[in-house]
C-alpha cells in the first residue's frame, strides 16, 4: 500500500508541474484589439467632451479649479490622440460596425424590456403578485405600459431593427447551444479519465498486494 500511495503522489506531482508549465507560457498581457481601441476611442471622447462642457465639468470636480485644469490638461493630451487615431480609415470603419452592433444590441435588449412590462400590464394576476396588489402601484405600472407600448410600436415598424433582433437571438441561442454541448463533452471526457484512473488505481492495488502474497509465502517456506 506504501508503494501505491507513492506511486499516485508521483502521478499527482507530475501533473501539477505540468499544468504549471503550460500557464507559464502566458505573458499575462492583453492583446490590442479592435475592440479595445474603439473602446479606448470611445473614452478619450467622453473626456474631451467632458472638458469642453463647463457646467458638468464644475459639477463632476465640485468647483475645484485644481481638478478641472488637470481634466482640462489630459482632454487636450486626448483630443491629440483622437486625431491621430481618426486618420485611421481602418480603424474609424471598424469602430462604426462595432458602434453600430453594440447599438442595435442595446436597442433589441431594451425592446425585451419593454415587452415585458407591457405584458405584466396586462396580467391583472401577475401585476398584483408583482405589487403585493397595492393599487397605487398597479396603477402607475399601468401608466408606464401605456408609454412601453407606443415605444414599441415605433421600434417594431422598423423591419431592419426587428431582422437584426431575430438575428442576434438566433446567434445567442446558437452559441448557447455550442457551450452546451462542449460542456457536455467536457463532463464526459473527465468521467471517463476518472474511471480510467481508479481501474488504474484498483489494478496497481491487487499487484501490490499480489507482490505481498508472493513475499508472505517466500518467508513462510524459508521458516519451514
Amino acid at each position: 500500500m506504501q508503494f501505491s500511495s507513492l506511486f499516485f503522489s508521483l502521478v499527482l506531482a507530475t501533473a501539477v508541474v505540468a499544468k504549471g508549465d503550460k500557464n507559464s507560457t502566458s505573458t499575462g498581457t492583453k492583446a490590442v484589439t479592435d475592440k479595445s481601441m474603439c473602446k479606448e476611442m470611445a473614452s478619450l471622447n467622453m473626456l474631451v467632451k467632458l472638458a469642453s462642457n463647463e457646467t458638468k465639468l464644475a459639477d463632476k470636480t465640485k468647483n475645484n479649479a485644481t481638478k478641472m485644469a488637470e481634466i482640462q490638461a489630459k482632454a487636450s493630451n486626448a483630443s491629440t490622440m483622437l486625431t491621430t487615431m481618426s486618420s485611421n480609415a481602418t480603424l474609424m470603419a471598424t469602430c462604426a460596425t462595432i458602434d453600430a452592433a453594440a447599438k442595435t444590441d442595446d436597442e433589441c435588449e431594451s425592446m425585451k424590456s419593454l415587452m415585458k412590462l407591457v405584458s405584466l400590464a396586462g396580467n391583472d394576476t401577475a401585476l398584483a403578485d408583482k405589487t403585493k396588489n397595492n393599487q397605487t402601484k398597479i396603477d402607475a405600472i399601468k401608466t408606464m405600459a401605456t408609454k412601453a407600448q407606443t415605444k414599441l410600436d415605433a421600434m417594431t415598424s422598423n423591419t431592419t431593427l426587428t431582422t437584426a433582433c431575430d438575428s442576434l437571438k438566433s446567434t445567442k441561442a446558437s452559441k448557447n447551444g455550442t457551450q452546451d454541448a462542449a460542456a457536455s463533452a467536457s463532463a464526459a471526457a473527465s468521467a471517463s479519465s476518472t474511471a480510467k484512473a481508479k481501474s488504474a488505481a484498483s489494478m496497481l492495488n491487487a499487484s501490490v498486494g499480489l507482490i505481498s502474497s508472493f513475499v508472505l509465502v517466500a518467508a513462510g517456506m524459508m521458516m519451514l
